[in-house]
């Protein structure tokens, strides 16, 4: 071989030993968080092709296929494929050396899909560290959802489901204050001359006390007048082994009112059901009066919530209604708006 081609191979040589990925020159430090990002993600299996909902979150948290336990040292190379550069189980080595605390701080930077469907299957020590509340309650700081520093003198065990149901809450209704006429609303019960839809604060009314963003109200008439809807808790993304194990507290709200010329009646009734549609647990206010000179003269919130409901919820019915107490043609019974159902952390 010539001098020439001697020295370009010699090159070639260097230049492929300048990049191996994750080695450091002697006496140098990388400390680049994203680098190490990079390097674990090259170590993660492919995750299965698991339902994801909008927030990227698995649609099954906490129940990954189980898998015959390797031992920490095969488990950490399973990533490794024939041909890929042969340094890559010393790469495996370096990160199995990590101090806990931050590894801990790395894959808290990971989705938490990711946590789940492929970090926990690496190896014994990542799937500890996947199932421990460290790293939950770490990711629940980072996101805001408890104080920064906080969280740690808080009897909670279950930090993980913690996080998705945070991530989750919202409210399950739809159009809860009219802004799209009776949409999302079904069992509609149009009793005298029916629902209609008003702008607050209405006749004889007053203006939404808690909420600037209410504008819209639904008032009913001189025969009763009623309107539910159904949430189905697994279409939400609240999985089976969560509902029936764990139980987290469902709440439902409401605000009615009535008018200050004009008594009427008010109705709510909330109602857990299985999946054949078994009523398994129930709230019902009865017939609540409201007179026009109430002390409240407007809006009165009413909540209640559900908490160990036992096995099998997988429903929630959320029915209200009104009516006037004198009979007039028009909408003078009571009104309602914001309502709310909420599945709580």
């Amino acid at each position: 071989m010539g001098a020439r081609e001697w020295r370009g191979a010699g090159r070639r040589g260097a230049f492929k030993r300048r990049g191996r990925p994750g080695r450091p020159r002697r006496g140098q430090r990388s400390d680049s968080q994203p680098a190490r990002t990079r390097l674990l993600l090259r170590h993660l299996p492919r995750p299965r092709s698991a339902a994801m909902d909008g927030d990227g979150d698995p649609e099954s948290v906490g129940q990954p296929e189980e898998e015959e336990e390797a031992s920490p040292e095969e488990a950490c190379t399973e990533g490794e494929r024939p041909g890929e550069d042969q340094e890559e189980p010393e790469e495996a080595a370096y990160l199995a050396e990590l101090p806990e605390a931050l590894l801990l701080r790395v894959l808290a930077q990971l989705p938490a899909a990711e946590l789940v469907q492929a970090c926990r299957l690496v190896c014994l020590r990542w799937k500890e560290l996947v199932d421990g509340a460290p790293l939950w309650l770490l990711k629940c700081q980072q996101e805001g959802l408890v104080p920064e520093g906080g969280g740690e003198e808080e009897e909670r065990d279950h930090w993980q489901q913690f996080y998705f149901l945070s991530k989750r809450r919202r409210n399950l209704l739809r159009n809860p204050c009219g802004e799209e006429d009776l949409e999302g609303w079904c069992d509609v019960e149009h009793g005298g001359d029916g629902w209609r839809v008003e702008e607050l604060p209405g006749d004889s009314g007053v203006e939404f006390p808690q909420d600037d963003s209410v504008r819209k109200y639904f008032a009913s008439s001189f025969e009763w007048c009623r309107k539910a809807q159904v949430i189905d808790l697994q279409a939400e993304g609240y999985w089976e082994e969560l509902l029936d194990t764990t139980q987290p507290a469902i709440v439902a709200k409401d605000w009615y009112s009535g008018r200050s010329d004009a008594g009427c009646l008010y109705e709510l009734s909330v109602k857990l059901l299985s999946e054949h549609e078994d009523v398994l647990a129930e709230f019902n206010t009865g017939q609540v009066p409201v007179s026009p000179d109430s002390e409240e003269g407007g809006w009165t919130e009413i909540s209640h919530t559900f908490t160990d409901y036992g096995p099998g919820v997988r429903f929630v019915r959320f029915e209200h209604g009104g009516q006037d107490a004198v009979y007039w043609k028009g909408w003078f019974g009571a009104r309602v708006t914001n309502s709310g159902v909420w599945v709580e952390p």
